[in-house]
């Protein structure tokens, strides 16, 4: 027999209430069950059928609920029980708190409960309501104990289905909500801050939230998304991918913000007139791969960000400066589970390159684009030293 379990913050009902937190005590409630449903704001339907040899009685049941429910939010709740969906948000209707300072109260409503109860408690619209008074009808065993047809000629469809919740039945099933498919968390500043740089102790403190919050649910993100909003500039957006499930969320930061600084210097760059990427090229030594960093040669200063000019011309000076940032947004997606991932039990080689790939890609988002490159010597008795060894970038 199905057993749901309603419960029901009044807090949460309140027009003005906040309910951000409401997501986070559903995320809580799958660790009870995998059937959860948002009924309403503040109201949720959660099936705890066949949980009692694992958590013992219903009340222990509803109990565990309320303990995962309050680690996120300390908000009081009124929790039901009952065979199908009507009766568990009834019961929680009917639960009355046995101190003022309770912080939960249950109500177990089985069908035969309903005889006495008045008929005023069935969802009716007001028309409705009148009509079953000037029939005489104010409890749910009259109507419940009259023919379905005669119910049905007078007063519908409608009717109908209300006789159907006064005899305890009602065959909506629970809709179960789908697990997110990723979790956000964004801040806004009031005054905007100077430089891509001062936002890393703000990207810091979103992705150990996030990796709290998927901790919680025993999941672990497989790409971060990064988004700046700048106030007099385009918008920042950055990605990075993980060869696996992470959930380290000072390394997930500093890897967006060298990507980050990466998408920087590649704006920088394309704010650069043709003639000067073309005059850096040919100073190149000869035999010099294209792209590569010339070591012979002083580091040209770039700065944070860079405007676009008119076609051939330098930025001014006032067109090189600084971003003020004024929102950042962080996203955690491609969601799985962390203990799903194993190395290969019997090739102990690929699980090391594996290893050593992902530490040269950290290494590589580190230190930028075109700085680590590998060396093949593919022509060791080339006559000249230049053709003897080719350079490779690693990230290509």
């Amino acid at each position: 027999m199905t057993r749901l379990l309603a419960l029901v913050w009044p807090e949460l009902r309140e027009p003005d209430a906040e309910i951000g937190p409401f997501e986070r005590m559903l995320d809580a409630l799958d660790d009870l069950s995998p059937r959860v449903e948002p009924v309403d704001a503040g109201v949720a339907l959660v099936d705890v059928t066949g949980l009692e040899p694992t958590w013992g009685p219903e009340r222990r049941v509803a109990a565990r609920a309320v303990m995962l429910a309050r680690s996120v939010a300390p908000l009081r709740v009124r929790c039901g029980i009952g065979e199908n969906r009507w009766l568990a948000t009834l019961a929680a209707r009917l639960a009355r708190f046995e101190r003022p300072d309770a912080p939960a109260a249950l109500r177990i409503l089985e069908r035969a409960e309903l005889h006495d109860l008045p008929l005023s408690l069935l969802p009716a619209d007001p028309a409705m309501r009148q009509r079953f008074a000037l029939f005489g009808l104010t409890q749910m065993h009259q109507l419940a104990d009259l023919p379905r047809s005669a119910v049905g000629a007078q007063f519908g469809a409608a009717g109908e289905r209300l006789q159907a919740l006064a005899r305890g039945h009602d065959p909506r099933p629970i809709v179960a909500r789908r697990r997110p498919a990723r979790v956000a968390a964004s801040t806004s500043f009031e005054t905007p801050i100077d430089g891509i740089g001062a936002v890393s102790l703000t990207l810091r403190r979103l992705a150990a939230e996030l990796c709290d919050r998927l901790r919680e649910r025993h999941r672990a993100p497989g790409r971060a998304v990064l988004e700046l909003r700048l106030e007099d500039a385009p918008s920042l957006r950055v990605e990075q991918p993980f060869p696996q499930p992470a959930l380290e969320p000072d390394w997930i930061a500093r890897l967006l913000l060298s990507r980050l600084e990466a998408a920087v210097r590649a704006r920088l760059r394309s704010c650069r007139p043709a003639e000067l990427t073309a005059r850096e090229e040919r100073e190149r030594p000869p035999g010099w791969p294209p792209g590569a960093p010339d070591d012979n040669r002083q580091p040209r200063s770039e700065p944070n960000v860079a405007v676009s000019s008119g076609p051939g011309q330098f930025p001014s000076d006032e067109e090189i400066f600084e971003p003020r940032v004024v929102a950042v947004r962080l996203v955690l997606d491609r969601l799985s589970d962390p203990a799903t991932r194993q190395l290969p039990a019997f090739e102990a080689r690929t699980a090391r390159w594996e290893e050593l790939r992902w530490s040269l890609e950290r290494m590589r988002h580190r230190f930028g684009e075109g700085r680590l490159w590998r060396a093949s010597a593919d022509r060791p008795t080339a006559a000249l030293p230049e053709h003897r060894v080719r350079l490779t970038d690693i990230g290509a």
